[in-house]
């Protein structure tokens, strides 16, 4: 597996887990697209661009007291593309709403810059996605 993919997706994470979004999207290119159209939530929909991904996250950000994101497993697709399975535990501002929930994503990462990142709801999805997209 391409270390460097494996270190670009952890290094978001980790900044995403400290709240520093902008951050974690350095590098990322302006046309950057983060694919949320499998979402079972909200914030369903595809956002296009770097500005607009910041936008959203920090705006998500802002409903959640706490986010925790642990990736549990890196899966090597391709030299361009890892499935990356998560877990997510999250208690919501003013509400006190526990999530504790499962999420799975298809980055695509070209020339050491992430070009796309798309959720799916199971790691089956997402495996069959990356044969099917081929």
């Amino acid at each position: 597996m391409s270390e460097e993919n494996v270190e670009l997706v952890r290094r978001t994470i980790d900044l995403f887990n400290a709240r520093e979004i902008d951050r974690a999207l350095d590098g990322f290119p302006d046309d950057f697209e983060m694919d949320w159209s499998n979402s079972i939530g909200p914030l369903k929909g595809i956002y296009r661009g770097r500005q607009e991904v910041l936008k959203l996250w920090n705006s998500f950000l802002d409903a959640w007291e706490t986010v925790e994101w642990d990736p549990e497993e890196i899966i090597e697709v391709d030299e361009t593309r890892v499935v990356v399975v998560n877990h997510v535990r999250m208690r919501g501002r003013g509400s006190g709403l526990d999530v504790d929930a499962t999420g799975v994503q298809l980055w695509t990462i070209t020339s050491g810059e992430a070009e796309r990142v798309k959720l799916y709801q199971s790691k089956a999805e997402a495996l069959e996605a990356a044969v099917l997209s081929e």
